[in-house]
């Protein structure tokens, strides 16, 4: 019997490693109805997260797959946009030619609450840019908060950030939409700075994938290679690949517990930062429910394997 496959929106902002976990979600087609890609403002501006967007989705033969039009700025804070991350385009040395799928007209917390009635209780949300989209849906729908099963995100640190010494940027960039997320009550799995550094694809695997020899494996070799190549020997590092790898293989995951997480809006030196209460146990807040599952350790070897397979099906089915 045909298992049935999960509803599930990729939020993003492509992005290199926004790049490397749609093709890894859009691999696994046979666990999830992937039902569209909501672009928003983060990597780089809207207009080049929505263009990116198409073009990935074009490269791996997925044209049928919706992409909404997203946030263009944050909810209150000023825009916040890394232009020196991710290269000139957000794909790194990449160069594709320009996409002929265009963006729908609809907005993307129209779309997701459109689902999230379409699918209660079932609807997840994998999310690997600023959080504004999902935080608008949460604003404009107050029920949408209980329809969604559950959102995986990348984003937030525990022990410290890289956008400031406190925040990481998907939450820096948008606070207050971050803090909504978290307040929401829907069940939060969270991929952190602190996980991020033990995911590293080596040269080693970057030759692998590269030698499957298809349109989707070379684009990804490039795009992790020039990483690997700036990591001087250590391994790239691909944060939002974690977060697709959970959402197709728990098991990749080795170490989690279980916190109440607040995001810091006050302004100052900790804004934006995920503060983190661990729950339960002697030395731990005993009356405080936990909101997220904070992810901390991960089996590399797992993590490398299952990018390089995602990779060679795609170009699979593009034969």
């Amino acid at each position: 019997m045909e298992l049935k496959k999960r509803p599930v929106i990729f939020d993003c902002d492509p992005g290199v490693d926004d790049a490397v976990a749609l093709f890894m979600m859009l691999a696994a087609d046979d666990q999830f109805d992937l039902l569209g890609v909501c672009p928003v403002d983060g990597n780089k501006s809207l207009w080049q997260t929505e263009k990116n967007s198409c073009i990935l989705l074009e490269l791996a033969g997925k044209t049928e797959i919706p992409v909404f039009h997203g946030a263009d700025k944050a909810l209150i804070a000023e825009r916040r946009v890394p232009e020196n991350i991710h290269g000139a385009t957000g794909l790194g040395g990449v160069v594709l030619p320009d996409p002929v799928k265009t963006v729908e007209k609809k907005y993307a917390w129209d779309f997701m609450y459109e689902m999230a009635k379409k699918y209660p209780h079932e609807l997840e949300i994998l999310a690997v840019g600023p959080y504004t989209n999902i935080a608008t849906a949460m604003l404009k729908y107050p029920d949408f908060s209980s329809l969604v099963k559950k959102i995986v995100i990348m984003g937030g640190a525990i022990t410290g950030g890289n956008q400031t010494a406190a925040a990481e940027f998907n939450v820096w960039a948008d606070a207050w939409a971050a803090r909504i997320m978290f307040q929401s009550g829907i069940p939060i799995v969270m991929i952190g700075l602190e996980i991020c550094f033990e995911g590293r694809i080596s040269g080693e695997w970057v030759k692998k994938i590269d030698s499957i020899g298809g349109p989707v494996s070379k684009v990804a070799a490039q795009l992790i290679g020039e990483r690997e190549v700036h990591s001087k020997g250590k391994g790239a590092v691909l944060c939002d690949a974690i977060a697709a790898a959970y959402m197709i293989d728990p098991s990749i995951i080795t170490v989690t517990d279980e916190e109440y997480v607040e995001v810091d809006v006050r302004g100052g030196y900790s804004y934006g930062a995920t503060v983190g209460k661990r729950c339960g146990g002697m030395y731990y807040a005993s009356n405080v429910i936990p909101n997220t599952t904070i992810c901390w350790h991960l089996d590399d070897e797992k993590f490398c394997q299952l990018i390089y397979d995602s990779c060679k099906k795609l170009d699979d089915q593009l034969q």
